[in-house]
């Protein structure tokens, strides 16, 4: 992923010498291919070059076309190309030698600040408009990339990582509180708070212009919850999810290098996989995994290897066994933005690593896929609210045949039924529910929380899932770690298209008869390998997690006994250590474990910080 920098001074003043140069110079490890900059009195923008597209190879940033009164610096990538060089009327065969950057100025040209609904793809641009003197700042539909901004005086900072924007002034940095008690309670804050005081990130879907007078926000897209598909079969559903995926694995295989996949044994992934692997033969597809001789819970070795035999991949596999969260954690890289939560850095390390030794600067995977099928928990009741009583107790009898009654108790799909209906009276969608305070919290921590008060309404909880800050986040955090490999990593389980499609089609398509991924499976008929494909019981990597905390519980102990730690300022080391010897179980594996990781982590990443401050 490239990166950006801008300076602004509302008031005409020119930008103070060295404040550019200070931004860019902690966004350097995004720019494998150099860097530009240009200052022009007030504004100042810089961008470091990461070339991954072809069109893109040697442009320079800041971009300006001539005749056109626009400079824009761009991270990112279009996705719908071809629909946009039809719709702006450029020549077919031109516009597809034209970068994404070209396009954008084009697209701006003719439909001003509507343009980014026009868009499909994973960017953050800010725009110069110098008619206007404004600057018109943009992220993608789903928020793959970043933006974030801070305004002091009439200065504002506009930068692709927070701890960049941070570096305009010389000053120290002050924390916010609110966000680091929200680290820890495990839920995203969906204001665009960081964890600096001052510094906002730009929310998803969402455009900022600011001039003279200010800033003002807007959102350019939200999928229509009221528009919901009726398909006449379920193979129309199943063949409309599969177009989707294909293209969404096509588009991102747009690259200056060979492209690989980051691949597990499981559902998701392999798909992926073989989709982009039919796609490249006889080219052979390089994929990587990580492989347990020990730990055999974890391993997909099996699974890996039909993979392999079904489409010729080029499959690499890497030992996991001694990957345990903790090992050497004083050595793990830190990312000055936030603190890390991928207990499983280690893993991801190596595969990022061994991208690079391969000379891949692109890497598929197929995270978010579980976020995709979220909506499936309403498979009953959106049965019974369409009225076909007779098919959802039929179906209901079979999950429990199937399942047993006690686990589709636990399950909620009941519950949901009630939560629906209650949906449907007067004033039952803005009921509220009260959600459990974490007991691991301080006082201090649930006072500067955001009101853990819920809609009784499923669909807001699976929008959120997909649309919110807390799933961007968890897209955008890799950013860091995969650009210190010059490698950019790509989702196409994120792609608009695609979860549009998927949040307007019924829930019964997404989870059936107690097989989760329902459409994906019914999607991926002759092209994933059978065994992976009629898979019932996914694969954790919780053995690897207690490895790691067993192994380290000195380490695990003496960061929980210590008086001075940052983190007790927000969770109660009591509720840690009052179970001490019992912590180390699978049961508690998500409970007191999980935080304790969340703690250390917090510890390494604030004494860094403190360092670097």
């Amino acid at each position: 992923m490239s990166a950006f920098a801008v300076i602004y001074e509302r008031s005409n003043t020119p930008v103070q010498a060295g404040v550019l140069e200070r931004v860019m110079e902690r966004l350097k490890h995004r720019g494998p291919d150099g860097s530009d900059g240009a200052v022009s009195g007030h504004i100042a923008m810089g961008h470091w070059h990461f070339w991954t597209t072809p069109e893109e190879v040697e442009e320079r940033q800041p971009l300006q076309l001539s005749g056109l009164p626009f400079k824009i610096v761009l991270d990112g990538r279009l996705d719908n190309r071809p629909e946009l060089i039809s719709d702006l009327k450029l020549d077919s065969t031109q516009g597809k030698l034209l970068s994404d950057a070209v396009l954008i100025l084009h697209a701006y040209d003719r439909w001003g600040e509507n343009c980014f609904e026009h868009f499909v793809g994973e960017y953050a641009l800010v725009l110069l408009d110098q008619q206007r003197d404004e600057l018109i700042c943009a992220r993608d539909a789903l928020g793959d990339r970043t933006l974030f901004y801070a305004t002091n005086g009439t200065r504002m900072v506009i930068a692709s990582e927070p701890w960049a924007v941070a570096g305009a002034d010389n000053s120290g940095i002050e924390l916010n509180e609110s966000t680091v008690a929200h680290f820890f309670s495990r839920k995203a804050i969906e204001d665009g708070q960081t964890f600096f005081k001052g510094i906002y990130e730009l929310s998803p879907a969402h455009v900022m212009v600011s001039n003279a007078s200010g800033d003002r926000h807007w959102r350019y897209w939200h999928p229509d919850s009221s528009k919901q598909l009726h398909g006449k079969s379920n193979e129309e559903y199943v063949e409309q999810f599969r177009l989707l995926l294909e293209e969404s694995v096509r588009c991102r295989l747009r690259s200056t290098t060979p492209v690989g996949v980051q691949m597990s044994g499981g559902l998701d992934s392999p798909s992926v996989a073989c989709l982009a692997a039919r796609m490249l033969a006889p080219v052979p597809l390089t994929t990587i995994s990580y492989v347990f001789d020990e730990l055999t819970d974890c391993d997909e070795r099996q699974y890996i290897e039909t993979v392999k035999a079904r489409w010729g991949i080029r499959s690499i596999q890497l030992p996991g066994d001694d990957a345990w969260p903790l090992k050497n954690w004083q050595e793990w890289p830190v990312d000055p933005g936030r603190p890390e939560r991928n207990a499983y850095r280690l893993l991801f390390e190596r595969v990022y690593q061994r991208a690079q030794q391969e000379g891949l600067r692109v890497l598929l995977t197929g995270a978010f896929g579980d976020h995709l099928y979220g909506g499936g928990q309403d498979w009953l009741a959106e049965l019974i609210l369409e009225g076909r009583l007779l098919e959802a107790a039929r179906e209901l009898s079979i999950h429990i045949r199937y399942a047993g009654l006690a686990w589709t108790l636990r399950a909620g799909f009941l519950q949901r039924v009630v939560r629906r209906l209650l949906n449907t009276l007067p004033g039952g969608r803005y009921a509220h529910r009260r959600g459990n305070t974490p007991d691991w919290l301080t006082y201090f921590s649930i006072k500067r929380i955001s009101k853990l008060d819920i809609r009784v309404d499923p669909a807001f909880e699976r929008d959120n899932a997909l649309l919110g800050m807390e799933a961007a986040q968890g897209s955008s955090s890799e950013i860091f770690y995969a650009s210190r490999y010059a490698l950019e990593v790509r989702h196409p389980y994120r792609d608009r298209r695609l979860v549009e499609f998927v949040l307007a089609i019924p829930a019964y398509q997404l989870y059936y008869r107690g097989l989760y991924k329902h459409i994906l499976r019914s999607a991926m008929q002759g092209i994933l390998p059978e065994p992976i494909r009629n898979r019932q019981k996914p694969t954790a990597l919780t053995p690897l997690f207690l490895r790691g905390m067993q192994r380290e519980k000195n380490t695990l102990e003496t960061c929980l006994r210590d008086p001075d730690a940052a983190w007790r300022k927000f969770v109660r080391p009591e509720r840690l250590l009052e179970h001490w010897e019992g912590m180390f179980s699978p049961e508690r594996a998500d409970h007191e474990l999980l935080t304790s990781w969340l703690c250390i982590s917090y510890e390494k990443w604030f004494n860094n910080l403190s360092c670097s401050n």
